[in-house]
């Protein structure tokens, strides 16, 4: 009979199913404070096409220019300020994804501007994080559409069925923010315009949320964030911190180095605070915002997921320059948030999701922090400047001054020391939008159509 028994107990314990068991089994991390950071409207190609090693614009899929037999290519955009808005409804996503073809951008945009990237030079800090952290080049939006349902989605592993930016909209699902009060584990929501519902903060429309927040607590303004994180001595648990004002969101046309001089801003007040030797902070843009990428996005259910989205994971225990393909989307920040502090999943989304561990190397050395900009000599930088001094070059041109000749996007290398000083002129002259036409740069094809609202 005892034999038996063993036999029973080994069996188990080599079974698949005590094996799923063991490394399912919610892990232990360092990790006690985490920070999402939100920004809007760019895809991966967009931002980081080029990037070396990253599955960009070799990729990309030529564009049918519609009433000519010609088709339309990625250019390089060397302004940090743009023509105007792109269409980023359901409508035209559906448009654009075209069934899995990823054919219909320049169509549904009645023009090319949508298969513009942005030259590196215009966005140097997100480049830098990239090199020294964690890069992700497989992670996805929610859904083929606006800002509303893809914030939704970073609360809940679902919208409702809402897909594209509305008006009193109320939902009563459960959502993440129930759960960590339940578990009573501290949280923030951080929003330009916090006590009203909008597309970077749909809180005001849960039920759930309104039961047990009648006075809106836990919302908070962005603008007050930095003051916050360096002073309070007891910062929540998990933070989501959205833009302060639409000009500084990256949201086209507005100035995207504008909108990154900001979230760099913040992620330095994080790295100075007395938080960031437990904490994770992953900085995504919420969608597509009409910008072209060329990888189809994965249909896991009838509302999704939609374009790839920038990812970037920074902190203390995040791998170094490491480009992390897992498949990831913005259910996999609710997946790392319910992992960090062991809880249940939401829904089918979350419970699917990959919980970002990959990024994550908790038996290194915790890292120091990287100041931006500032004095900084890299030890792995997979960038080459052209033309650099022994003091290094400008982190970024002036807006519409092409620094790099046309063509040469891949090979944008840096190896220098940045200088605190000159970075800032820099990138302050940049943030305020001084020369340049908004939406130069190399056309492939057709010339960029007149501007549109």
């Amino acid at each position: 009979m005892k034999a038996g028994v063993v036999a029973v107990a080994l069996l188990l314990l080599l079974s698949p199913l005590a094996a799923y068991g063991m490394t399912n089994a919610p892990p232990t991390t360092p990790i006690q404070h985490i920070f999402i950071i939100v920004q809007e409207n760019h895809t991966f190609d967009n931002y980081f096409g080029t990037y070396p090693g990253a599955n960009g614009l070799k990729g990309a899929v030529p564009q049918p220019i519609p009433g000519t037999n010609e088709t339309a290519g990625p250019w390089e955009i060397n302004s940090s300020v743009i023509s105007r808005d792109l269409c980023h409804s359901n409508d035209c996503a559906e448009a654009d994804y075209d069934y899995g073809k990823m054919d219909g951008f320049v169509r549904e945009d009645k023009g090319n501007l949508t298969m513009g990237y942005f030259n590196p030079d215009l966005i140097p800090y997100y480049w830098d994080y990239a090199s020294q952290y964690v890069l992700m080049d497989n992670y996805f939006s929610a859904v083929l559409g606006p800002s509303l349902p893809d914030h939704i989605y970073l609360l809940a592993p679902q919208s409702g069925g809402i897909m594209d930016n509305v008006g009193n909209a109320t939902w009563s699902f459960p959502t993440i923010v129930d759960e960590l009060d339940a578990a009573h584990v501290s949280w923030a929501w951080y929003a330009g315009g916090h006590s009203a519902t909008n597309g970077w903060n749909p809180l005001p429309s849960s039920t759930t949320y309104l039961k047990d927040h009648p006075h809106l607590s836990n919302l908070y303004e962005s603008s007050g964030f930095i003051a916050n994180v360096t002073h309070d001595t007891t910062f929540p648990s998990v933070t989501w911190l959205m833009p302060e004002t639409e000009e500084l969101s990256e949201h086209p046309p507005n100035n995207v180095t504008a909108g990154e001089l900001t979230v760099v801003s913040d992620i330095n007040a994080i790295m100075k605070s007395q938080y960031w030797k437990t904490s994770a902070i992953i900085l995504t843009w919420d969608d597509f915002g009409g910008w072209y990428d060329h990888v189809p996005p994965p249909q896991v259910d009838q509302y999704g997921l939609g374009f790839r989205v920038p990812a970037l994971i920074i902190s203390p225990y995040a791998k170094h320059g490491f480009i992390d393909h897992t498949l990831s989307s913005h259910s996999s920040t609710l997946k790392f948030i319910e992992t960090v502090f062991k809880l249940p999943a939401l829904g089918a989304r979350d419970a699917n999701a990959s919980n970002l561990l990959d990024a994550f190397n908790f038996a290194q050395q915790p890292r120091h922090p990287l100041f931006l900009p500032g004095p900084f000599v890299p030890n792995q930088y997979p960038l080459r400047y052209p033309n650099g001094s022994v003091l290094g070059p400008a982190p970024q041109g002036l807006p519409g001054q092409l620094l790099l000749s046309p063509g040469s996007a891949v090979d944008h290398l840096y190896s220098a020391v940045l200088v605190g000083g000159l970075s800032v002129v820099v990138v302050v002259a940049a943030a305020i939008g001084r020369g340049g036409k908004p939406g130069d740069g190399k056309l492939l094809a057709s010339p960029e159509a007149p501007t549109a609202g």
